[in-house]
């Protein structure tokens, strides 16, 4: 895989971590129903196996393909 593709998505990953983890940070002092808290734990949850799905599929076609 090529080291610039490699770095690009480390850094991706690594923002969207901060994003997440800050958020969650502020879903935790929130005054919101417990409900909602879960909905939008599982929402974000669901976005980052989404995610995570996408980005291995991609770099397996990448490697297939040899580039």
């Amino acid at each position: 895989m090529n080291k610039l593709l490699f770095s690009g998505l480390v850094l991706l990953g690594v923002g969207i971590l901060i994003l997440i983890s800050y958020g969650i940070y502020q879903l935790a002092g929130s005054d919101l129903p417990p409900i909602t808290r879960i909905a939008l734990v599982l929402i974000v949850i669901g976005l980052g196996l989404a995610l995570i799905y996408v980005i291995r599929d991609r770099l397996r076609a990448i490697k297939e393909e040899g580039i």
